[in-house]
């Protein structure tokens, strides 16, 4: 029986900004990511994407193959080795096999449960590639959708990586990889183990971010079917507004409207909401996926928004030089801005409107001007009178060679340097003679972190990493996500 949870009820437009985009790689066979902040509603475009195949095909070009969504959640690998990585590629063609005809069903089946208990790698890899060369004979494109691709990097050995990209190599015309990550993969913790991985997911990214108004009333319908009373217009346009159409912040909103019984007035819902703890904890995700720099944006977007609304408004009335100048303030600072701006937009977070940029939902403005240690901005040098700023602000207490350090850093931004790196291109060449010491360089970096890192002993800005025979430092002048 059907449940208003099922794929089917999702209309065939769900996502079709996101499907159309994603569809174009599939057509060209090539491979790429699907972005999305935690509660973006990245896995269910995925699933949609997986579920609902005959949508799929109204996107894909006339010229396409036949074309199988194969969907691989990563979290569901029993063990991080190769054996069970080629096991649970089998298991979801097995479990996927209802949309093959029948001589591909029945290989499929056969193949998994004569490997599903094998634990040799050969054996079962083996396995994967005769069901692919089946699939290959017919002219069939096999899309494996990889979903929390961002956690699998993080713990998966390099050779599990490599044989991902081995197969796509082996079969090139026949199979490509949507990776779903809370993510870009630059942010990964040590995006190196993903080798030649990197780049074929980093061509090509679809972030997913806020819904159009459709859908997010579709998921509010689906939301709240069991009520005894449907929400008015006016409650939906609350919802819509406080949640700006954000996945998550609209199902626990609808939660919470269905939790109420006397709801309050209006005003008064952003104060209830905010007070909610599933409410805080979607707010604190968004936040804590954001880059520093686009948290100090959004921070000063949230504090020119009233000032750019109420100058406006006081502008038709007369002239006013407060008003005036609260209007040139706020075109500044989205014109210095744009870019960041823009990136919050594609991310689900902020809008341009007529009037100008917003932040999307009302619910997520109010937490950012009550949360505490707000970003702090890009670090950048000044090339006129090179200083260095963090966002607006002049660090001023830096020592001649703390100096040098970030200076260089910031030319060499995201480059995995070693220490001797480090020390060769920022130390004097009189006092490299004499000799500078793993310490020496530690103490710079310690200092650095107090005066750029918002948290104590937390890493976004300058960020240590490992190796053999020798790790170093790793620069995010954005300030990676948290």
């Amino acid at each position: 029986m059907t449940t208003k949870r099922s794929w089917t009820t999702y209309p065939a437009t769900y996502r079709a900004k996101e499907l159309k985009s994603i569809a174009g790689w599939i057509s060209s066979g090539e491979s790429g990511s699907v972005v999305g902040l935690l509660g973006s509603g990245r896995s269910n475009l995925l699933g949609f994407l997986c579920q609902r195949p005959e949508v799929l095909r109204t996107y894909l070009s006339n010229q396409a193959k036949p074309i199988v969504v194969i969907p691989i959640d990563l979290n569901n690998l029993p063990a991080n080795t190769l054996s069970a990585l080629y096991r649970v590629i089998l298991r979801s063609f097995y479990r996927m096999r209802s949309q093959f005809e029948q001589s591909l069903q029945q290989a499929a089946t056969a193949l998994y449960l004569e490997t599903r208990a094998e634990r040799d790698p050969f054996l079962s890899q083996s396995a994967l590639q005769e069901l692919l060369l089946l699939f290959q004979a017919q002219q069939i494109q096999v899309v494996l959708v990889l979903n929390r691709f961002g956690q699998f990097g993080q713990r998966a050995s390099i050779p599990m990586v490599n044989t991902l990209r081995g197969l796509r190599d082996d079969f090139k015309d026949t199979l490509c990889y949507i990776a779903g990550m809370a993510q870009e993969v630059a942010y990964l913790p040590d995006p190196d183990t993903l080798g030649d991985m990197y780049e074929l997911l980093d061509n090509y990214v679809c972030w997913v971010g806020a819904m159009v108004e459709d859908d997010a009333r579709n998921l509010i319908a689906r939301a709240v079917y069991a009520a005894p009373v449907s929400p008015s217009e006016a409650d939906m346009s609350a919802m819509l507004a406080l949640s700006g159409g954000y996945p998550a912040l609209l199902r626990s909103v609808c939660h919470w409207w269905l939790s109420v019984a006397d709801k309050p007035a209006y005003p008064e819902w952003v104060t209830n909401l905010l007070a909610e703890r599933s409410i805080q904890h979607r707010l604190v995700e968004i936040w804590e996926g954001l880059t520093q720099e686009e948290q100090f944006v959004l921070s000063e977007l949230q504090k020119l928004q009233p000032a750019a609304t109420g100058g406006a408004a006081k502008n038709n009335e007369g002239p006013d030089a407060e008003s005036n100048n609260s209007n040139k303030t706020y075109d500044d600072f989205c014109k210095q801005n744009h870019d960041t701006l823009s990136r919050l937009a594609v991310k689900g977070v902020c809008r341009q409107t007529r009037a100008g940029w917003r932040i999307m939902a009302d619910l997520l403005a109010a937490y950012v001007a009550q949360v505490k240690g707000r970003g702090r901005g890009r670090i950048w040098l000044d090339e006129e009178s090179d200083e260095i700023y963090q966002g607006q602000t002049l660090l001023k207490n830096l020592t001649a060679l703390e100096r040098s350090v970030l200076s260089f850093l910031i030319k060499h931004p995201r480059v995995r340097h070693t220490k001797t790196d480090l020390i060769i291109n920022t130390w004097a060449k009189d006092l490299r003679q004499r000799g500078v010491t793993d310490n020496s360089l530690y103490q710079v970096i310690l200092s650095l972190r107090k005066e750029i890192e918002p948290v104590p002993g937390k890493q976004f800005y300058l960020i240590t990493w490992r190796g053999k025979p020798e790790g170093g430092y790793q620069f995010f002048p954005e300030g990676r996500p948290g």
